[in-house]
């Protein structure tokens, strides 16, 4: 009996743009970066704008 076999059998076959088009819709109107949308801010909170 063999352990840790693995069956790397592909289930599914999806185009590249499906994929692309679902973790788009997964990450939509999510921060992925909080730290630096943070930092910005602050930067922002402090510019001043030239005219």
């Amino acid at each position: 009996m063999k352990t840790k076999e693995k069956n790397t059998e592909k289930l599914v076959k999806v185009p590249q743009a499906g994929v692309l088009s679902l973790v788009a819709d997964k990450i939509k109107n999510k921060v992925l970066f909080p730290e630096k949308v943070e930092r910005i801010k602050q930067y922002l909170k402090n510019a001043e704008v030239a005219k």
